[in-house]
């Protein structure tokens, strides 16, 4: 967060607006909340220290913060986030897809904290052309990262068995490698996760994107119903909405990277 907006935001955590969202949230106690994330350059990633940072961080931090609950926050990979969540380990979990099956286990946040694009990477020297019509790449071999949602389109049309050839890996950056080494004909990511995970490996020059994006997604938190109250989910949501309100961050945050 640029220090211009941190120190905007530590001044308006000094106004009567705190007050009224720590009475909102009315945590059970204040004992911290485990918060789990999973490494998602740009958005989030372990520093040189290893430890949690980027803008995803910095917004949920901030909004535990406003709320008065504190919040311990760990990235992990991301099999062993879901399984946290899960048993109850972590009472939170940024940044999610709403699913059926999650919302049917979870609690959601209602106001999303991140914007994506989803698109289509191939080699640079494709001839595979994506239109829009995700039907057109039936019999493509398509790296995708197990347990992730790719947005309500793409993940209707992999249940509905549209794709022959997925290509399941545990993470973008082993999705990028194999398309890189020729082992499969595309990649479905975020626009702006892609890009970031190409610039790391140097290979930007080496991949394009085909065509539009698929869908623009929207993310949440996810709470362990047996953890987080309803109260605290509300009071999340109304710390997100203030911090949007008085321009602390972007609902755009797909943009950081072209």
């Amino acid at each position: 967060m640029p220090a211009k907006s941190l120190l905007r935001a530590i001044l308006l955590m000094s106004s009567l607006g705190l007050s009224c969202l720590q009475a909102w949230a009315q945590p059970a106690d204040n004992a911290p909340l485990h918060v789990v994330g999973f490494p998602y350059p740009p958005f989030m990633a372990l520093d040189e220290r290893g430890k949690p940072s980027g803008p995803m961080v910095e917004l949920v931090s901030e909004a535990f913060r406003r709320m008065g609950q504190p919040a311990s926050i760990e990235l992990l990979p991301l099999a062993r986030a879901l399984l946290q969540i899960e048993t109850g380990e972590a009472g939170a979990m940024f940044t999610v897809k709403k699913t059926p099956e999650r919302e049917a286990k979870y609690l959601f946040s209602s106001e999303p904290v991140l914007f994506q694009d989803y698109v289509i990477f191939v080699s640079s020297d494709s001839p595979l052309a994506f239109r829009g019509d995700l039907n057109a790449l039936a019999m493509a071999s398509i790296g995708v990262v197990a347990n992730t949602s790719y947005g309500a389109i793409f993940d209707a049309a992999a249940r509905q068995g549209t794709f022959k050839k997925l290509e399941i890996s545990g993470s973008h950056e082993a999705s990028f490698r194999k398309l890189l080494a020729g082992r499969m004909e595309a990649v479905v990511c975020s626009r702006a996760v892609g890009v970031e995970i190409l610039k790391q490996l140097q290979a930007v020059r080496r991949v394009k994107i085909s065509g539009p994006p698929i869908e623009t997604t929207q993310s949440y938190l996810m709470f362990n119903k047996a953890v987080a109250t309803p109260q605290l989910v509300a009071g999340f949501d109304h710390a997100i909405r203030a911090m949007r309100q008085e321009g602390l961050f972007s609902t755009k945050a797909a943009n950081i990277a072209k």
